[in-house]
This record gives structure tokens, C-alpha cells and sequence, in this order.
């Protein structure tokens, strides 16, 4: 990766930096020890003016590389901050699309997904809270939920924003006690959300897949299946 990269030429950078300096440290504790030879630079000149060009390309070149070290932590931060935006949706705070099919990619490889479950969480009436209230109020719907799945479902695994009104939960080791636990959690949290007034109230969709019970044998047979069934729901 590019950050990877960036924090590599950093480390790089820095021990230029540290050789620099020790060599200097070095080469004045030289002098120092040897009066000779100290003298004999300060009385020839032309070994003087040899000292002065070393001393000036040594203090020039640690300029350079803090300069350079410098750079390339505006870089690495700058980089942070594009793979935020490339992967975290700003609504929400949650991994967006993006940063779901990295999850998804990730897992695509695993070889035993057994225990794996997924659950897929929609807000059915989000169209209808823009139409009626506007889209700043709709985000917001969207935001408040999204306060309230993060904070249970990271306890169970991945949770990420898939699309508009969809969120994903991804759980590796997912019996299907952990599973309605999950629901269980979410659904108190919601029933607490509408207790407090909330005009309109939270409503969800959720389906699932538990691939103890499924047998499927790799991850994408899994997501798959999730999304099929709740095509044709």
C-alpha cells in the first residue's frame, strides 16, 4: 500500500538522518582529542577552508533529509486522510461500500467458512422520511441508527454501511445463539430509541444467514445467498 510505503521511506529517511548526526558527533570528537591536529586545521588554510565545505555539506544535508522526513509525514497523513475518504462513509462514520468489499475481499480467500453468519439490516422507511421531512432529516435517521448498530454489532464483528439505507454485519464464529443475541440487542436498542418519542419512529429489516446451518462452501456463496433472499423476500 502506498501509506506502506511512504512509512518505509520514512524509517529510511530517518536512519540517513541518525548516521548523519553520528558521524558529526564523530568527526568534532576527532578533533578534539587530537590538539595536533586541530591546530594544524586552524593555522593551514586550505585544510580549513576542506573542514568548512565538509562542515557546510553535512549541516546541508541534514536539512535536507529533516525536510525530506518532514514531507513525507504531511504525505503519509494526507494519505490517511484519502483512505478515509476512499473507505469510511462521512455520514455515518462506518466503512462505506468501499471498505465493505475490502472485508468481503479479504474473506473470499478463507478456506474454512463454517462458522461464519452474516446479517443484512435495512431501513425500509427511509424513502419515505425524504420525501416527507427532506434528506437532512433522512440522514440524520440514517446517522441515529447507525449510533446504535455500531456499538453492539463491533462486538460481534464487521459493521459497515453497504449502501444508503443497508448495513452489513459480518461475524466469524457465529452459532446461532450469537446470532439472535445480536438481534436481540439491536431490537432493545431500537424498542429504547421509539420509547423516547421519536417522531418517526426506528424501524428495521433484518435477515440473515448462518452457514453452520447453510454448509456453503466458500464466503462469496454466503454474501450471495444473504442478498438473493432478500431480493425476492
Amino acid at each position: 500500500m502506498q501509506i506502506d510505503r511512504y512509512r518505509n521511506f520514512k524509517t529510511f529517511k530517518l536512519i540517513q538522518l541518525i548516521l548523519l548526526i553520528l558521524f558529526g558527533i564523530m568527526f568534532f570528537c576527532y578533533l578534539n582529542f587530537d590538539p595536533l591536529l586541530k591546530n594544524n586545521i586552524y593555522t593551514n588554510r586550505n585544510l580549513l577552508t576542506i573542514c568548512v565545505f565538509l562542515w557546510a555539506f553535512m549541516i546541508y544535508s541534514a536539512v535536507c533529509l529533516i525536510a525530506d522526513y518532514s514531507q513525507l509525514q504531511k504525505e503519509i497523513t494526507e494519505a490517511h486522510k484519502l483512505n478515509r475518504t476512499a473507505y469510511i462513509d462521512s455520514l455515518t462514520g462506518l466503512p462505506n461500500r468501499n471498505g465493505c468489499d475490502v472485508v468481503i475481499g479479504k474473506y473470499i480467500s478463507r478456506k474454512d467458512v463454517s462458522s461464519f453468519g452474516c446479517a443484512l439490516i435495512e431501513l425500509p422507511k427511509i424513502d419515505e422520511i425524504n420525501v416527507a421531512h427532506g434528506r437532512i432529516f433522512g440522514d440524520k435517521y440514517i446517522n441515529d441508527f447507525a449510533s446504535l448498530l455500531y456499538p453492539i454489532g463491533h462486538k460481534y464483528g464487521f459493521v459497515g454501511r453497504n449502501s444508503g439505507n443497508e448495513f452489513l454485519l459480518i461475524v466469524e464464529d457465529c452459532p446461532a445463539e450469537k446470532m439472535q443475541q445480536f438481534v436481540s440487542e439491536i431490537t432493545a436498542a431500537i424498542d429504547n430509541y421509539n420509547k423516547n418519542g421519536k417522531d418517526p419512529s426506528m424501524e428495521i429489516e433484518l435477515n440473515y444467514i448462518l452457514n453452520e446451518q447453510e454448509d456453503l462452501k466458500n464466503f462469496l456463496s454466503i454474501i450471495s445467498t444473504l442478498y438473493n433472499r432478500e431480493r425476492h423476500r
